[in-house]
């Protein structure tokens, strides 16, 4: 419009120009100007009344623009202002958790059905009531009936005690037709709440739909995701109710308003309405962290409170982290949200962690080692007993956590560190850890001043910081230095040696020897040198000694062999060599796997031994005679004795005639006589049975303490001829032992006879056995002179006597060679002037065992 005006304006302007022009230039006007005061010509008169026209046209026309401007930009104001009002509106209507319905029919028009309302509200609300409706197929193109369709016959829970309850189609129609407000809630069958508010606004009628769960949505930060995934939202909800953690809101008086099914279980309910009817908490620590929780926002705007409790939760301990969240309003009016998380495998985790680390800590501080461990500031953080003991300092200036640099001071106060020529520029080396990397931290060795060597490592800590190890090292130095003297030792010990001495490893090379080893062998440097193996070795032996390939066969399986049976102590040969000369060898297994071999000269040696050997084959040829000619003068010599005593016993029974007492005593003599040779022949006869292993056992069941007695009757007028006490000192239940009674008796009377000849007048003999596990034991004691030292050690021995007045040196030797025959052997005990006892220790099941006797 304005542009219009001023294109008039421009127009009416450009005509009057264009008329005065023409009217300039006409001849007839050419004087006019001159004459212009003169009068007035009628032509000119109407061209000037024509401009003043024109101008007062325009000056109206530019009046009429500048008023239309103004109209047009307070209107364009207003415009604009209503249209942001509008937005503003639909903004909040749309940030509302819910729908508005919008009635604009006067009472008039009010019918028995939903009529046509507008609905108002966010995508999020309307996608989340509209489940409500899933049955209706046409619910998204006709929301509000759908919808009011699906709430229309719930029961309605209003607000205001003391009213019945109704249903949400009468509360609508009489809303709608009386203008009676109402505020209350549906509940669905799900279970679900939808607070519904009708009010009269102006000549509107309008009804909110709210559900909780959107709201609970925003006020938890989730409208985004509400947004986003609108369609969803009631699944999330329902994901909540049956999440497995507890979760619940809170008015702004801390009353619980809604709880999910966890919490139920969790606090042992049967629905969501008993636990907010009686208010039944989890924890009273989860309301003292509500109030912790709403303070904290009142005061610095803090999002969230939580704490730890332990609960007995179905009659389990279990541990919870309670987390109380405010969600929206401000001051003192706010709303919150609750989590119990159970944090119970954590906690125990935690606890698991405390427990290793504390018994780190434990192992650490009984570690000998000193450990201290700086931290990212240099100062320390931890140590050990051990770093207290062996550096002295006291406890008390180590809890004020000094500094790396402050520690390396006190100790070169108390003159503990090793001597430094600048001190300054060897601690800063020190310090320089804390900027280097694991890879570029040598141990060092610290040699102190009080004679100890130290060995200290150092490492980034995982924490931060720096961990430092201070190993006392002075006794493995000392060792290390003692092993070095001893390797030289050895050395020095194996080279003075004459045995040729050669240590293989388990390879089978050569790994150290002697150099009587190389000179007995003949062997070079260069042949040694490298570790060769016991094959090249084997080579240079088998050409000194071929007739002993065998032994080197041997020496090689026993040096490189893992077997148990061949990793044994062996001796060989021995074997000559080319050179004339005998070696004998002797394998050693060690406890590292290598075998030590040693080879020794035994030239003399052989050549004694082949003296020894004729000499031996003399002397054993000579007792083979002896022993040829013992038995054959016993055989001969047993006849005669028996002639003599036969005869003897007639003269001494009077078969002949009388005789007088000189001539009974006489015949008596020759008939003891007669006996004792006989007994003497008879044994040396047993004895050179044994020895030839032709005497054989006889073996059956004895019993030991008839044995005894038999022996004991047998030996009584021996006794009482030399005035000599005889006593049993045997069980008379110690029960049978299997051998043969015959031998055993000639054991016993054996012993007895020597007994009572080493024993005086008056003095006493014992005669016993008693039982000892699987073994019986017999012996003779006696109370006589003893045996000599010297004499013990061969009174077992064939034809030795002990001591003056011995017999023939035949009955103890019988007695061991019986013994061993039955598997058992004898020992001695004596002291002299005190008296000798010989036990024999027999096995009780008659184990034979003829080889015994003839070793």
């Amino acid at each position: 419009m304005n542009a219009a005006i001023k294109g008039s304006a421009v127009a009416v302007i450009a005509a009057l120009l264009v008329s005065l022009s023409v009217f300039f230039m006409q001849d007839d006007h050419a004087g006019l100007l001159g004459s212009f005061e003169l009068g007035l010509e009628p032509t000119l008169a109407v061209t000037l009344g024509a401009v003043a026209f024109a101008l007062a046209v325009l000056f109206w026309a530019m009046r009429v623009a500048s008023a239309s401007n103004n109209i047009t930009s307070d209107w364009s104001k207003n415009l604009a202002r209503m249209e942001a009002q509008l937005e503003k509106s639909e903004s909040i209507l749309a940030s509302h958790p819910g729908l508005v319905l919008v009635w604009e029919e006067s009472d008039d028009e009010v019918s028995d059905g939903w009529g046509a309302p507008r609905v108002l509200g966010g995508p999020a609300a309307l996608a989340s009531l509209i489940t409500f409706a899933s049955k209706d197929p046409e619910a998204f193109l006709r929301p509000a009936e759908s919808l009011l369709d699906a709430f229309a016959d719930l029961p309605l829970t209003e607000d205001r005690r003391g009213d019945k309850p109704s249903n949400l189609r009468e509360k609508v129609h009489l809303l709608r037709s009386e203008g009676l407000s109402f505020s209350g809630t549906l509940v669905t069958e799900e279970g679900r709440s939808i607070e519904c508010d009708g009010r009269v606004a102006g000549d509107q009628v309008t009804l909110w739909l709210t559900d909780p769960a959107v709201r609970l949505a925003e006020e938890a930060g989730v409208v985004g995701q509400a947004r986003d995934r609108a369609s969803d939202l009631h699944g999330a909800f329902n994901h909540l109710d049956r999440a497995p953690i507890a979760a619940w809101r809170r008015s702004p008086d801390l009353k619980l308003e809604w709880v999910n099914k966890t919490y139920v279980e969790m606090v042992e309910a049967i629905n969501m309405e008993e636990v907010i009817g009686e208010q039944r908490e989890i924890d009273p620590t989860c309301v003292r962290v509500a109030e912790k929780a709403k303070q904290e926002h009142q005061r610095s705007g803090r999002k969230a409170a939580d704490d730890l409790i332990r609960v007995n939760i179905k009659g389990q301990r279990r541990v919870l982290r309670i987390i109380e969240q405010p969600m929206h309003g401000s001051g003192g009016n706010v709303a919150l949200a609750g989590l119990a998380i159970d944090v119970t495998r954590q906690d125990k985790a935690q606890e698991e962690l405390r427990r290793h680390q504390e018994a780190h800590r434990q192992t650490i501080d009984q570690l000998g080692t000193a450990v201290a461990v700086f931290g990212a500031n240099q100062g320390l953080e931890y140590y050990n007993q051990s770093f207290v003991e062996l550096w002295g300092m006291e406890e008390a200036e180590l809890l004020h956590k000094p500094s790396h640099a402050e520690v390396l001071d006190r100790l070169r106060h108390l003159d503990k560190l090793p001597a430094q020529s600048d001190f300054g520029r060897w601690k800063q080396e020190q310090l320089s850890v804390y900027g280097e990397d694991d890879s570029q931290i040598p141990d060092e060795t610290w040699h102190l001043p009080s004679g100890r060597t130290l060995r200290v490592a150092k490492g980034r800590h995982a924490l931060g910081g720096v961990a430092v190890v201070f190993e006392d090292i002075t006794q493995t130095v000392e060792l290390q230095t003692l092993y070095q003297t001893q390797i030289k030792v050895q050395a020095a010990t194996l080279n003075n040696l004459t045995e040729g001495v050669a240590v293989f490893g388990a390879d089978g090379r050569l790994a150290l020897f002697n150099q009587s080893f190389e000179e007995m062998w003949t062997l070079t440097g260069d042949q040694l040198a490298d570790a060769p193996h016991f094959d090249a070795l084997q080579a240079e032996f088998t050409g000194m000694a071929p007739s002993a390939e065998e032994d080197f066969a041997s020496m090689k399986r026993r040096i490189v062999s893992f077997s148990p049976q061949d990793r044994q102590t062996q001796a060989g040969g021995p074997f000559k060599l080319t050179d004339g000369r005998w070696m004998a060898y002797a394998t050693s297994p060690l406890p590292d796997g290598a075998t030590l071999v040693s080879f020794i000269d035994v030239t003399d040696s052989q050549e004694r031994q082949k003296e020894l050997e004729v000499r031996n084959q003399i002397l054993e040829d000579a007792d083979r005679i002896k022993t040829r000619f013992t038995n054959h003068i016993s055989y001969q010599l047993r006849d005669p004795l028996n002639v003599i005593k036969g005869f003897a016993e007639v003269l001494e029974n009077e078969f002949a005639g009388p005789l007088s007492d000189r001539q009974k005593d006489y015949t008596a003599a020759i008939v003891a006589s007669s006996l004792k040779l006989l007994d003497l022949v008879n044994d040396i006869i047993d004895l050179a049975a044994v020895d030839a292993g032709q005497l054989n056992l006889e073996l059956d069941w004895v019993d030991v303490r008839k044995l005894m007695e038999n022996a004991k009757t047998y030996a009584a007028l021996k006794a009482e001829d030399s005035q000599i006490r005889l006593t049993i000192d045997c069980d008379s239940h110690i029960g049978q032992i299997r051998g043969d009674e015959r031998r055993l008796k000639q054991v016993i009377f054996n012993l007895l006879q020597n007994a009572f000849q080493f024993t005086e007048p008056g003095g006493e003999v014992t005669l016993g056995a008693e039982r000892e596990g699987e073994m019986v034991k017999l012996w003779v004691a006696d109370t006589g002179r003893g045996v000599t030292p010297a004499d013990q050690a061969k009174v077992f021995e064939r034809y030795e006597a002990a001591g003056p007045g011995a017999g023939a040196g035949v009955g103890l030797a019988l007695v061991d060679s019986f013994v061993s025959l039955h598997g058992g052997f004898v020992k001695l005990a004596s002291r002299e002037d005190e008296g000798t006892m010989v036990t024999c220790h027999l096995p009780a099941d008659g184990l034979a065992n003829p080889a015994l006797a003839a070793e």
